[in-house]
């Protein structure tokens, strides 16, 4: 008897689209980071919320989405994403998070992202759902 096999996933679109990923986790940052420019995303990358919100003022007109993560030190996602929503209102945000889309996700997910991504993050889910959120208006 043979092993069943899994249907293969086609890889969702990439794009040339700017895309700021904010993740405390250097390999999890490093991770997303090779993921998404192999798609051929460009990325700017920040360790804290601090740092996101310093790109995103210097880079907004580029930007056109943001990968968060929720727990990081110095400033959280949370606090991070009320910043770069006051900067634009209509940015588009996925949140990465462990969490399930209750709790500090849902807060989130309430408080104007878009979605959300589970870390530690699966390629295809990551392509996926990035490029669903940046395809709507």
């Amino acid at each position: 008897m043979e092993p069943e096999q899994q249907p293969v996933k086609p890889i969702p679109r990439g794009g040339s689209e700017t895309i700021l990923l904010v993740d405390d986790e250097e390999y999890i940052r490093d991770f997303a980071i090779r993921i998404l420019t192999q798609a051929g995303y460009k990325v700017l990358a920040a360790p804290d919320g601090k740092q996101a919100l310093e790109l995103f003022q210097a880079n907004r007109e580029e930007i056109a989405l943001v990968v968060l993560d929720l727990i990081m030190p110095r400033m959280g996602g949370k606090q991070c994403l009320q910043g770069l929503l006051e900067v634009d209102p209509s940015l588009k945000v996925v949140i990465a998070s462990g969490h399930t889309a209750v709790g500090p996700t849902g807060e989130a997910l309430a408080a104007g992202a878009k979605r959300s991504v589970n870390k530690p993050y699966e390629s295809h889910e990551l392509l996926q759902v990035v490029r669903e959120v940046l395809d709507t208006e």
